[in-house]
C-alpha cells in the first residue's frame, strides 16, 4: 500500500485554505449514559470535519472514521467528544476540528394527565464539540502568543408543544357573546434549543426537556383518552400563546439557569389556518456566543 500513490499528498491547484472539510450522515452505535442512573445503547447520525491548509490538496476521509472507531464503545459525554477532537487534529495534522451526534433520546414512560397510561416518548437530540485554536492573550499588546486550545461543548433539543392562538379564542368569545360559537385553533409547535456549558457545570438532556416542558404546560402525550384530552383543553384555555410569547417563557427559563453559559432558541408553529408557518428565534447575545444563525 505504501508504494500506491496517494493524490491527497499533492498540491492544490489553487492555494486557498478550507475551514471546514469532512463527512457527515455516518450511522454508528453508542452509548448515551441517563439521568436516571444506567446507559441505553442507541444509532447517532455523526458529522466529523477538520480545517486544511492552503498547502494541502485534500484529507484522507476513511482516516476520520478510523479516529472514531475505537471511541464506539464508551459512554458518549462532553470529555470523550472532547478527546475525539484533539485525535481528530493530531491523525490529520490540522488545527481545528468539529464534530455533532444526532440522535433520538427516550424518556420512558412518559405518564398521561389524568388516565393511568404511560408510554415511551422519544427526543431528537444532538451533541457537538468544537475545537479550534487561539491566540494565549496574557498580556495585551504581545504579539508572540503562543496558540492554544478551545473546546466548546452543545447539547440541543427538540421539543413538541401545543399553542393556542390568543387572537382565535378572543375571536371565539366575539362569537358567543353575539349568539353564536367557533372553536380556536391551535398548531402543533416546536422549540429547538441549544445550549453551551462550561466545565465543571453539566447539564444533562432530560434536564432541559424538563425545563422547558415545565414552563410550556400544553404539551402532547402519547396515549391519551377522553378524560385526558378534556384536561390538555382546560390547560390550553389558560395558556393561549402566540410564538412570540412561547419563545419568551423559554428564553425566561433558560436564563434562570446559571449552570447554562449561553443559549440559542427557535421556535415553530405549524400553522393551521395559514399555509405558511410562524416562527421566533432568539440567544443570550453574549460576545462570540450563540445565535439564530445555527437554526437559519
Amino acid at each position: 500500500m505504501d508504494k500506491l500513490p496517494d493524490i491527497q499528498e499533492t498540491k492544490p491547484n489553487i492555494r486557498i485554505p478550507i475551514k471546514q472539510v469532512g463527512v457527515e450522515n455516518v450511522v454508528v452505535p453508542f452509548q448515551l449514559e441517563l439521568r436516571t442512573g444506567g446507559y441505553c445503547q442507541l444509532n447517532a447520525n455523526v458529522s466529523m470535519r477538520t480545517n486544511l491548509d492552503s498547502n494541502k490538496k485534500g484529507i484522507s476521509m476513511s482516516r476520520l472514521l478510523l479516529t472514531l472507531k475505537p471511541y464506539l464503545a464508551l459512554p458518549l459525554k462532553h470529555k470523550l467528544i472532547k478527546e475525539i477532537l484533539e485525535d481528530l487534529k493530531r491523525e490529520l495534522g490540522s488545527t481545528a476540528s468539529y464534530m455533532s451526534f444526532e440522535f433520538r433520546m427516550p424518556m420512558f414512560m412518559k405518564q398521561s394527565l389524568k388516565s393511568d397510561n404511560r408510554f415511551p416518548m422519544y427526543y431528537d437530540c444532538k451533541f457537538e464539540g468544537q475545537m479550534y485554536q487561539i491566540k494565549d492573550v496574557q498580556e495585551s499588546g504581545d504579539i508572540n502568543h503562543p496558540m492554544i486550545d478551545v473546546f466548546r461543548f452543545f447539547q440541543g433539543v427538540r421539543i413538541q408543544y401545543a399553542s393556542y392562538c390568543p387572537c382565535s379564542a378572543s375571536l371565539c368569545e366575539d362569537l358567543t357573546q353575539k349568539g353564536s360559537c367557533g372553536f380556536p385553533h391551535n398548531q402543533r409547535s416546536f422549540a429547538d434549543v441549544l445550549i453551551e456549558t462550561i466545565e465543571p457545570n453539566y447539564v444533562w438532556l432530560e434536564d432541559i426537556v424538563d425545563l422547558i416542558e415545565s414552563n410550556i404546560k400544553t404539551l402532547p402525550y402519547p396515549v391519551i383518552k377522553r378524560v385526558d384530552e378534556q384536561e390538555i383543553a382546560r390547560i390550553a384555555a389558560e395558556n393561549p400563546m402566540f410564538v412570540e410569547d412561547a419563545i419568551r417563557i423559554i428564553s425566561q427559563a433558560l436564563n434562570s439557569r446559571d449552570d447554562i453559559f449561553d443559549w440559542v432558541v427557535k421556535c415553530t408553529h405549524e400553522e393551521s389556518i395559514h399555509t405558511s408557518e410562524a416562527i421566533a428565534i432568539n440567544y443570550k447575545g453574549l460576545h462570540g456566543g450563540l445565535d439564530g444563525k445555527k437554526f437559519l
